[in-house]
């Protein structure tokens, strides 16, 4: 296990937003985490970033409390990409990119060209090569999800959470980045809205109401049951002709 949350929750103002999770992230895999709108997506990934510090419980990497970790070291470990990061600063794509280069430079190791090759490379992995001089307002928002996507792989992270990656994007970017994600020697925790995407993680946990009230293999979580409960919706199984995947068609419930 490389990715730990134990007891995790969060409350504002005395409300309850995330509440009593344990979960445990196995390294190497792509762990999809659903729900319907504030089921708890977005704090969860912000906890388990040390973004957000827990009211209660904690999260452990390799077995240490991340609260308790070094900035840089955990900067080092983990890159996290937000749904919404905007900058008003007049930036290039290229010196967005460059910032996931940032935890690993020193006054003893500088700039190198090491650190451009892995940025070219994050651009490359990402589709934004030829982009590197284009202005950050320029950018639409499936290419800004793109830079923020080759940030994070600049990062060189071993832990790499996503929420929403997809948002913004069109279909063919949508498929590339998720392929890219499965395709990478990294332990990733995406959050998504699609539960067709979800599919084809390794495993699923549904959060419904700040609670993780699900967490396997897709075909075992993803039940039309279970969505009709949390999402309110009936879902048909279909079967994918071309591959033999399951997918979802929904209806309204009533």
């Amino acid at each position: 296990m490389i990715l730990e949350a134990h007891g995790l929750g969060w409350s504002v103002r005395g409300k309850p937003i995330v509440t009593g999770v344990d979960l445990v992230v196995n390294e190497g895999e792509t762990l999809g985490l659903v729900g319907p709108n504030g089921s708890g997506k977005s704090t969860m990934m912000k906890l388990l970033a040390g973004i957000r510090q827990p009211t209660s419980g904690d999260v452990r990497v390799k077995g240490e409390a991340l609260r308790a970790m070094p900035r840089r070291a955990v900067a080092q470990l983990i890159a996290f990409l937000e749904q919404q990061a905007e900058t008003t600063e007049a930036i290039t794509v290229k010196d967005a990119v460059d910032l996931g280069r940032t935890p690993w430079l020193t006054p003893l190791q500088p700039w190198s060209p090491k650190d451009d090759l892995i940025v070219a490379q994050a651009l490359a992995d990402t589709d934004m090569e030829g982009f590197e001089r284009r202005s950050w307002a320029t950018l639409s928002g499936g290419e800004r999800q793109r830079v923020h996507l080759a940030r994070a792989l600049a990062q060189q992270p071993q832990i790499l959470l996503l929420d929403e990656p997809t948002n913004h994007l069109d279909v063919q970017h949508q498929l590339s980045i998720l392929d890219l994600v499965a395709k990478l020697p990294v332990t990733s925790v995406v959050a998504l809205h699609d539960l067709n995407q979800a599919v084809s993680c390794d495993r699923v946990g549904v959060l419904s109401g700040g609670r993780l009230v699900a967490l396997g293999p897709p075909h075992e979580v993803l039940t039309v049951e279970r969505i009709g409960a949390v999402f309110g919706v009936r879902a048909s199984i279909l079967t994918d002709p071309a591959d033999g995947t399951h997918m979802f068609r929904f209806h309204p419930a009533s």
